[in-house]
């Protein structure tokens, strides 16, 4: 019996239709084991389009024949299933919703089923299209392309494969794909303690797992594998950035060695003060605002301590990066006073503090100095008696430089402050040789910020400075 093609449903009565497909599943129930693909690839297809049918017979038959294909196809998967063509059925500009519904249930199901080949030649098409998706089809191809991308590309990936991926070219499609990669680089195997990974939030975890949880073996060959592509993808370094300085904190060591490799190689131009790439690094710090009305299971947690501590050394060279309020302000105190914070990001955020009063803005200055001010002076009033002497004298030291920076940046923000003055009187007095310079520098800054509204007082400051330095 000839078979007929999808086109040819169209014309037919609802009731021809179910006879059809009467005769279709008396013809499965028959057939042997090393006929049935053969059947199966032009069967599936036609049987599927039936369901753009609003007859509740005819879609019940065809729920009939599904059923039957899914029991012997479940355990067989030397039995493959008509891949290309479901995509051609699914992306068709006449599939109704119906049709595409079950469509990718079916292009699941062949990934897992087809050759190795043709797998690696059907990701890059999904990718290709995925705008065009429905969206809420979008996450299920992005895990079956990014599933065969482990599978396949791990240890490398073929020229042939690579140019079908360079050909992912629509901004649409390569920004939704790139997104995609960032999150699941992100995700890391949740803790007992629930909620959604670092630089994740929930919503963003559940959309790259799916319905089965990814092992630690999984994990690393879907990250080596969306290394090897993005590589090959040839993409500006400002879009691939985030993924490779991700996968450089990673807690799996040859996805680290990798990350860092590309960072060095294909990233090591990137330009640090493009605005979307330092917007994107900055939710990686801070997660969401603390400001911003988002639902819980949507808000996306501040990133691992080791990609804070990378991400602080690409900010304190960015002049964007001081210029991103209210992201900056937040990436500064979530570093001196955040959740799970280290000595080390204390000493970080302080150094950015003193990035931040050189080359931020007068008017974004306005906005933060004083906020930070307040912040450095309730850091030194804590003493830092828990860091250890060498980081304590290095936090310090970038404290006192700030606050100096601060009175040249914004000298009227201290013309009312001169307690502040006794505060490095006593700080000449008390901390060690090695901070005096800084100190003295510190307070020459003052001086000058006090100059104006206060003549005579200027010049006594300055002779007690050099008194009490003498002294010491």
């Amino acid at each position: 019996m000839a078979e007929p093609s999808s086109s040819a449903t169209t014309a037919k009565s609802d009731a021809e239709t179910e006879e059809l497909l009467d005769r279709m599943l008396t013809r499965l129930a028959f057939c042997e084991d090393s006929k049935f693909e053969a059947l199966l690839s032009k069967l599936i297809p036609f049987t599927l389009s039936s369901l753009s049918s609003n007859s509740t017979a005819v879609r019940n038959k065809v729920l009939e024949i599904l059923s039957h294909v899914n029991k012997r196809v479940k355990h067989r998967h030397d039995i493959m299933l008509p891949l290309n063509e479901l995509w051609n059925l699914y992306m068709g500009a006449n599939a109704s919703p119906m049709v595409k519904n079950f469509c990718v249930v079916y292009i699941e199901m062949a990934f897992e089923h087809a050759h190795i080949m043709e797998k690696e030649n059907m990701a890059p098409l999904l990718v290709a299209n995925i705008s065009k998706v429905p969206l809420q089809h979008q996450e299920i191809m992005l895990r079956i392309a990014t599933k065969v991308i482990g599978e396949c590309h791990a240890n490398g990936i073929g020229e042939d494969v690579a140019v079908k991926y360079r050909l992912v070219n629509n901004f649409e499609d390569r920004g939704l794909f790139m997104e995609f990669c960032l999150h699941l680089m992100l995700y890391q195997q949740p803790s007992q303690g629930g909620g959604g990974p670092p630089g994740l939030s929930v919503a963003q975890s559940k959309r790259v797992v799916g319905k089965h949880p990814l092992t630690s073996d999984v994990l690393l060959t879907r990250k080596l594998g969306i290394l090897n592509v993005i590589e090959a993808m040839e993409l500006d370094s400002e879009i691939v950035y985030p993924i490779y300085l991700v996968a450089s904190a990673d807690c799996q060591e040859q996805v680290i060695n990798r990350g860092e490799e590309l960072l060095k190689k294909k990233a090591f131009n990137a330009n640090l003060d493009d605005s979307n790439l330092l917007s994107k690094l900055f939710l990686l710090f801070n997660g969401t605002l603390e400001a911003e009305n988002i639902a819980p299971e949507y808000r996306v947690n501040p990133g691992n301590v080791v990609l804070k501590i990378k991400l602080m050394s690409v900010f304190c060279r960015s002049i964007t990066a001081a210029n991103s309020f209210p992201a900056t302000l937040q990436c500064i105190f979530g570093c001196i006073y955040g959740n799970g914070t280290t000595s080390r990001l204390k000493q970080l955020g302080m150094e950015f503090s003193v990035w931040v009063f050189k080359h931020a803005k007068i008017d974004q200055l306005k906005f933060m100095g004083p906020v930070i001010l307040n912040g450095i002076l309730k850091l030194l009033d804590i003493r830092l008696n828990s860091e250890s002497d060498a980081i304590a004298r290095e936090m310090k030291s970038f404290s006192f430089q700030a606050i100096g920076l601060l009175a040249q940046r914004l000298p009227h923000l201290f013309r009312d402050k001169v307690d502040l003055a006794l505060r490095l009187f006593g700080a000449l007095k008390e901390e060690a040789q090695s901070l005096r310079q800084v100190i003295l520098e510190a307070a020459s800054s003052l001086a000058t910020a006090y100059k104006v509204q206060y003549a005579y007082e200027i010049w006594r400051y300055q002779y007690i400075c050099i008194a009490l330095f003498l002294r010491v």
